[in-house]
């Protein structure tokens, strides 16, 4: 195509508001999928980085971070009281101990200012009570929860032990952050902006390669059909009528039936499904160009049956399975989020759009309708943007629909 030819091509194109649109919102679906890890806040595939206690928070949540939990043996002995850590791993939190007067004893936590969800004494001497605490119905244990002063005062009416050991544990409030989840979380707890863009890159990348894969091998056998003809024509065209007679999603779901799901198997049933709309549509075309002057000067040339189909028939067929590759690549990511909908597409630690759809199809009732919502949202706005994009191509290379 020459540079006048694509200005004046490009010129038509622009004619249509809706055309424009479409091919805009598509580089923009092409460039999230390509920026995916650096656009995403977080990696969605990364188990470490989740936490039960973020799943299922509304649009706009902040990320809390789980609370501390520090654990100290108190010795008391001849009236001093003695800590000692045994906490896990480390934390920020520690205890100290000391005699309030005569059977009293206070046990309080550092930072004072440390705001935390629950104080716990175990192993008190009988008698022993905490003031503001709740005992355990059947254990020694006294529970101070939400403790306004990070004290637990000890008191008992009757002498304490000469010596004894007590067990305290505190747990410390989750932590506000500054990171917000955008479009809320789903129930693994994984930020669904995250997901949506990784969800993005998988459905733009299975659609890309079916559907090429699907067009170089249905154009090449269409090829072959178009100038072998006899019996390898009625073949290759029995084939096609009998692929196109079955539903797609049907062939989809025996295929991964039989071979599992995954990204390889998902592509490699879409290419089953659509590579006789190639065949045909690049049959239909060869026909009509093998009966031009400029193929039966390359036949008196003796040029190679190869070269004449692939140098000269296949450039004047491109701009029709380019039209049908663009309208393909749609019908590809519908297929393949049809299938991850329905579980057999791609397994659960690949957040496809259809599989995030699906995964909160079971709480869209319950009013956490940002699960399934926001996949669903660009989703549709994906598929629609490209088979806009595929009509208007579509109509300019056919002089009796372009207007």
């Amino acid at each position: 195509m020459s540079v006048a030819s694509f200005k004046d091509y490009s010129k038509r194109f622009a004619e249509s508001p809706a055309a424009v649109v479409s091919l805009a919102v598509s580089i923009v679906f092409v460039f999230c999928a390509v920026s995916a890890p650096l656009l995403a806040p977080t990696d969605p595939y990364d188990l470490t980085q989740l936490q039960l206690s973020d799943a299922l928070k509304p649009t706009g949540s902040k990320r809390m971070l789980p609370g501390e939990e520090a654990r100290a043996n108190i010795r008391v002995a001849a009236a001093q009281a003695t800590v000692q850590p045994a906490s896990p791993s480390k934390t920020q939190l520690s205890f100290t101990a000391a005699p309030c007067g005569e059977n009293c004893l206070s046990v309080g936590i550092e930072p004072a200012d440390a705001k935390l969800a629950s104080l716990q004494i175990r192993n008190l001497p009988q008698g022993a009570t905490i003031e503001g605490a709740k005992k355990h119905p059947i254990q020694p244990w006294w529970t101070i929860d939400n403790p306004q002063h990070s004290v637990a005062k000890i008191t008992s009416s009757n002498p304490l032990p000469a010596s004894f050991t007590l067990l305290a544990i505190a747990k410390s409030l989750d932590q506000e952050t500054d990171f917000v989840f955008l479009f809320g979380t789903d129930n693994f707890g994984r930020d669904m902006l995250s997901a949506i863009l990784y969800g993005i890159r998988i459905s733009v990348f299975v659609g890309l390669v079916a559907a090429g894969v699907a067009m170089v091998i249905g154009t090449l056998l269409g090829l072959l059909s178009a100038w072998r003809g006899g019996v390898t024509d009625a073949i290759i065209m029995r084939a096609v009528d009998f692929m196109l007679g079955l539903p797609a999603l049907l062939v989809g779901l025996a295929i991964l039936a039989i071979l599992g799901n995954g990204v390889s198997k998902v592509v490699l049933a879409i290419i089953i499904v659509q590579w006789s709309y190639y065949a045909r549509t690049a049959r239909s075309f060869a026909l009509s160009e093998l009966g031009k002057e400029y193929v039966e000067a390359a036949r008196c040339l003796r040029l190679s049956p190869a070269r004449i189909m692939l140098r000269h028939v296949l450039p004047n067929c491109m701009p029709q399975i380019i039209v049908l590759f663009t309208l393909n690549i749609a019908a590809a990511i519908s297929l393949e989020s049809s299938l991850s909908f329905l579980g057999v597409g791609l397994p659960l630690t690949r957040p496809s759009l259809g599989m995030l759809i699906a995964s909160g199809y079971e709480f869209i009732f319950s009013h956490k309708y940002w699960i399934s919502i926001y996949p669903g949202v660009v989703l549709l706005v994906m598929i629609v943007a490209m088979n806009l994009l595929g009509d208007r191509l579509r109509d300019l290379n056919n002089p009796r629909l372009d207007r």
